[in-house]
């Protein structure tokens, strides 16, 4: 991730002009808060350089940690440590790294679908019509991207780097893609793959993911993907 550094010299800002800039930050932060994702917020800013064996964790999930590309919330790399995510998961993880930047903010840990509706083992009433069935993040099963490439999803759903981190899950045998995979309208018109290639296409679910990629698998040990 490319950070640049621009020093110059400043002023001190007046006491009316401290005031206004304060206030203008603070609008700006509940607009972002306001107008997030309908039905969910993020657990906490993505975070990176878990390199240099600082990482912790062990296996793949180490090695994803220690992954340049790859960055996550806080809650999100305690998961990879402790183990609970799905170890296909964390492979298609890695594949998407060799040639991506991207960000995870939540597995299982943070994640909620409703504010002040705590997970469980399903998805809560009132999340679209998918309210009622198993919830995959609940059992360490799922991912969200919300930033690729340094750009954030939500208003790139049809950026070439975007959608270019579908190709390259469609390219994943069947046995062990991510047969749950949603995001924005755009984004998946672009792809055009079907539930049989593991890709959830209502129209409900497409709206809920304006703001990131859901990669998950429905059960323990297969998928039902065909093709």
């Amino acid at each position: 991730m490319n950070r640049r550094d621009r020093r110059g010299g400043t002023r001190p800002l007046g006491g009316l002009a401290l005031v206004l800039t304060v206030a203008a930050l603070c609008g700006v932060i509940f607009l972002a808060f306001i107008f997030g994702e309908v039905g969910r917020l993020a657990p906490g800013p993505c975070s990176w350089g878990f390199g240099g064996g600082r990482g912790g964790g062990s296996g793949e999930a180490g090695e994803l940690l220690e992954s340049p590309n790859f960055g996550a919330s806080a809650a999100a790399a305690e998961d990879l440590r402790s183990g609970v995510v799905d170890e296909r998961l964390v492979s298609a993880l890695l594949e998407l790294t060799e040639e991506h930047e991207i960000c995870v903010d939540a597995f299982k840990e943070g994640h909620y679908f409703l504010p002040g509706v705590k997970d469980g083992p399903l998805i809560p009433d009132g999340y679209g019509e998918a309210g009622g069935l198993p919830n995959t993040h609940y059992h360490g099963r799922a991912a969200d991207i919300r930033r690729v490439d340094g750009k954030p999803v939500r208003g790139n759903g049809a950026d070439p780097d975007v959608v270019n981190v579908g190709e390259v899950l469609a390219r994943i045998p069947p046995g062990r893609r991510p047969d749950q995979t949603i995001g924005p309208p755009n984004w998946t018109e672009a792809l055009g793959r079907s539930r049989e290639e593991g890709w959830i296409l209502d129209g409900d679910q497409l709206e809920l993911h304006e703001g990131h990629l859901h990669l998950g698998y429905r059960s323990e040990g297969s998928t039902s993907n065909t093709r």
